[in-house]
């Protein structure tokens, strides 16, 4: 057993010669920074990607069995007819009432968008959302990101408007009306310049939508028709205003995103039926109630008998955990990498010590001290150099983390055409720090062993007369 007193000759002997000492506390030090700064900031990365996937879709989704494998192909035939009733059931269950933050239905659905006076249209994918939920959703921030919660585009309130992302709006070439950057110069003329009405059967639907009563002015806004099939499979126009473009942060869904008010998808959908909706989204208050959540609400549809099932946002979005498993593998490389250096080092030093001296350890065997007690002596001087090591380098880690944190810095992560804050999140993830010191002090016990052994087996005469 180790105490104090034991480890005060062991700390002199470690002192002895300061240079080398210096040389391997730095090597451990630079290796125990870079785990945890490179791990810190992995952290950063999938911490700022799950909280951009929970803001848009949710932590949860409640959706009709199968709409996720096959209902992108055909998402009426998988629409949730008592939505109404589930939201009603979610948010009076006393043991989910402190844990869900929104619940919000949702209507995802093709179609076509376009102003077929102009000639110019393309097929989108469009959500019908309830604006203020939305806006709630995007306030979530568990881990505390330095970044100003951002509205979606879509007015709250209004029945009428639709909002594009900004590759859709340069797509209909609106760069102009709603202020679209990056857009190229000398758009391409009109298809259609002498105004030619759109094909007779789509028009008379359009005529019917603009000669409706309830359709106010569009106040300057430019307007489009949006083509959709309902849930019959007849044809249904929509004729609506748009009253922004947003970016989303991804190119690929900035070219197709329209979104627009949940009654408006219902109604061009599903016309005169009951409106339905795809999904039902909840987004929690913390992350970590996410299991005791999806385990109430399978209950809560088995006591119904819905036709349901309950999806994480990590099935729903794939891309986020073939993400952590990148960094994971990335940080287990970096952590071979250095525990390659570090046990060479360590036991270079270890061994060169034991050589330097050999008559010492003949001396002490002489005067009675085991082989078991040599063979400690020597790996306490080991730990003793891993401790101070790990110590120093989480100590000035957590330094450059917070001069990193501080400091603004911002990047553009693969495939997004956003900045975003720059940071390391060592601090929530206590299981980095408690991993990485016991991962260098391992190896330094590990190179510290075969040095002690050997000076515990040379013989007591051999060492004494060894010059």
């Amino acid at each position: 057993m180790f105490s104090l007193n034991s480890l005060a000759l062991p700390l002199r002997n470690v002192m002895r010669n300061r240079r080398r000492t210096l040389v391997t506390l730095i090597t451990l030090i630079v290796g125990e920074i870079a785990l945890l700064i490179f791990g810190g900031y992995a952290n950063a990365v999938v911490d700022g990607m799950q909280t951009g996937i929970v803001q848009q879709i949710g932590h949860l989704q409640i959706q009709r069995k199968n709409y996720f494998l096959l209902g992108t192909g055909s998402p009426m035939d998988y629409g949730i007819a008592d939505y109404r009733k589930v939201i009603a059931a979610v948010e009076a269950d006393p043991q989910l009432k402190n844990m869900v933050k929104v619940t919000t239905p949702l209507l995802q659905l093709q179609g076509i968008a376009g102003d077929f006076n102009r000639g110019v249209s393309r097929t989108v994918a469009g959500y019908g959302y309830v604006a203020a939920d939305q806006n709630r959703m995007r306030e979530w921030n568990e881990y505390r990101f330095p970044i100003e919660p951002k509205k979606i585009a879509l007015p709250e309130g209004q029945s009428d408007v639709v909002s594009l992302g900004i590759g859709v709006a340069r797509t209909l070439r609106l760069c102009d009306a709603l202020t679209v950057p990056n857009c190229p110069k000398g758009e391409v003329a009109d298809k259609n310049p002498g105004g030619k009405a759109m094909p007779d059967d789509i028009g008379a639907l359009t005529e019917l939508e603009a000669a409706s009563p309830n359709l106010p002015a569009s106040d300057g806004q430019p307007r489009l028709d949006v083509l959709a099939a309902t849930a019959n499979g007849a044809p249904n126009v929509i004729n609506a205003r748009v009253a922004a473009a947003e970016s989303l942060g991804v190119k690929e869904i900035d070219d197709s995103y329209m979104a627009m008010p949940l009654e408006m998808a219902q109604q061009l959908v599903y016309g005169r039926d009951t409106p339905q909706v795809t999904s039902i989204v909840l987004q929690l208050r913390s992350t970590a109630d996410i299991d005791t959540v999806r385990a109430r609400l399978t209950r809560i549809i088995q006591d119904h008998g819905w036709d349901l099932e309950v999806l994480d946002y990590r099935t729903l979005f794939p891309a986020y955990d073939q993400t952590r498993g990148l960094f994971a593998s990335i940080f287990g490389f970096i952590l071979l990498l250095i525990g390659t250096i570090v046990l060479f080092s360590v036991a270079n030093t270890m061994s060169t010590v034991v050589m330097e001296r050999t008559v010492e350890i003949g001396t002490l065997r002489s005067m009675g001290m085991r082989r078991a007690g040599i063979a400690r002596q020597f790996l306490s001087e080991g730990l003793i150099i891993g401790t101070l090591g790990t110590v120093l380098g989480c100590g000035l880690a957590v330094l450059c983390a917070l001069a990193i944190n501080s400091a603004g810095f911002t990047w553009t992560p693969p495939n997004s055409i956003e900045k975003i804050p720059l940071v390391v999140h060592m601090f929530n993830t206590p299981d980095l720090i408690v991993g990485s010191v016991a991962a260098l002090l391992l190896l330094a016990a590990i190179s510290s062993l075969l040095p002690a052994y050997r000076a515990a087996r040379i013989p007591v005469v051999e060492a004494l007369r060894h010059v």
